[in-house]
Parts: C-alpha cells; structure tokens; sequence
C-alpha cells in the first residue's frame, strides 16, 4: 500500500481526498496547510511515496516548498494540486521536479489516472 501525505489550505480539500484516496486502497498518512506542519510530519518520521501539493499559499509558494522537499527527500514523488493553469507555471513546477501537474477543478478518476501514471 502507498503512503501518501496531502498538503493544501484548503481543510474542505484536504479531508476530501483523505476519504477518497483511503477509499481507494491508498494509505494517507497525513495532511498539512502548509509546509511548517509537512515538515514537522516528516520529522515525526512519516515520509510518503508520494505528496499531493497544492501551489498556491497564504503565505508561501508551493514552488519553493517543492525545491525544499526534493532537495532533503528526493525519493519522495510529488504531484502538484493547483488551479491555476499557466504555461510558464506548469514548466517552473516541471523543472523544479515535480512529476506531473493536476488542474483543479479535478474528480477522483482523474486524480487516480494521474497517481497510476506516476506509476506508485
């Protein structure tokens, strides 16, 4: 069973695709707002297979969080959550190692499309 973290500000979302992804065989082991609870996750020695991040923060870009996570935990896949939509966006994200990008609004079958492509 894959182990997979949620990290969004929205708590709607969050709890959302915690019910969805247990439903669907997965294991979450846990959900964050931001990077400062992610990382005290990570210290309390939960690391995922793979990280669902969204981009887009109150008071911090997903981007820089994506840098940070692949720079201490490059085993850990992620797949960006985000509804925006733009090209130069999508490529920084690319580039900055996520593996693949889902664009909100999303349903369930395309965010387990998106998790089987990553191939978990």
């Amino acid at each position: 069973m894959k182990k997979i973290i949620v990290v969004d500000d929205s708590s709607v979302l969050r709890t959302t695709l915690q019910n969805a992804l247990n439903s669907a065989g997965f294991k979450v082991i846990g959900a964050a707002q931001g990077s400062a609870e992610l990382f005290k996750i990570f210290e309390n020695g939960l690391i995922p297979d793979l990280l669902l991040l969204d981009i887009f923060f109150p008071d911090e870009f997903g981007v820089d969080i994506l840098k940070k996570i692949k720079a201490e935990y490059p085993q850990i896949k992620v797949l960006v959550i985000t509804a925006v939509n733009r090209a130069d966006l999508n490529k920084e994200i690319l580039l900055n190692g996520a593996e693949d990008i889902l664009h909100k609004p999303f349903d369930m079958d395309d965010l387990l499309c998106a998790i089987q492509k990553i191939a978990l």
